[in-house]
């Protein structure tokens, strides 16, 4: 019995083709293409996790910018003359913690002072952590750090002749670093007024702004 060469040489190559396996090159290409995929997606989660996180600061320092409006809202009650019984009388720098210092802070923003043991921390200072809580004197662990500006929009007047409808505007700026950049910790060093723009700034900055009147009585 002879075999036929002619039909045994086909089927040999066909099964050859099909247990061939993948070359180095091919590997090489897809482990290329693997790898780029990959890190697209490495990048976007940076992308996204960096957005979330700078979305969080910023929401928390619009929160403590609202508390530092309310707390100069608090104060201005114990601005309370001139009023009907007391016309010739201004007691806005002897009675007030912060609004006193309008004289002062006109210009350019100041620094709170810090909570002293006898004043307590909570509800007095300008320097938070990372939750948003108040800290003590001598801190070095600030992530945000708080900054107001006082100026008239209808002063008072000069003694005797003081008016009963005084009027202020109150500016709030709470100040962090960037999220790659190392944290404020102390509040005693605030950055410039105006930050040229040409420079990278490490900081982020938000603004509020209020109105404040006195609390006389009528």
């Amino acid at each position: 019995m002879t075999l036929d060469t002619r039909q045994a040489t086909p089927r040999r190559a066909a099964r050859t083709r099909r247990t061939r396996g993948y070359t180095a090159v091919e590997v090489l290409m897809a482990m290329t293409l693997f790898a780029i995929g990959a890190s697209g997606v490495i990048g976007m989660q940076r992308v996204t996790i960096q957005g979330g996180e700078d979305a969080r600061r910023a929401d928390m320092a619009n929160n403590i910018a609202n508390e530092w409006l309310g707390r100069l809202q608090r104060d201005s009650s114990f601005w309370t003359t001139p009023s009907s019984d007391t016309p010739t009388t201004i007691n806005l720098a002897t009675n007030t913690k912060w609004l006193g210092q309008i004289t002062a802070c006109a210009g350019v923003f100041c620094n709170p002072p810090m909570p002293t043991a006898a004043t307590g921390v909570e509800g007095h200072s300008p320097a938070f952590d990372g939750f948003g809580r108040d800290l003590p004197l001598g801190t070095t662990e600030a992530r945000y750090c708080v900054q107001y500006r006082l100026t008239w929009i209808a002063p008072p007047g000069v003694a005797p002749r003081l008016s009963l409808t005084s009027l202020m505007r109150a500016e709030v700026r709470v100040y962090w670093t960037r999220l790659e950049a190392r944290p404020v910790e102390d509040c005693s060093s605030p950055p410039p007024e105006v930050i040229p723009t040409a420079t990278a700034s490490p900081w982020h900055m938000v603004y509020a702004t209020t109105a404040i009147r006195s609390n006389p009585r009528r």
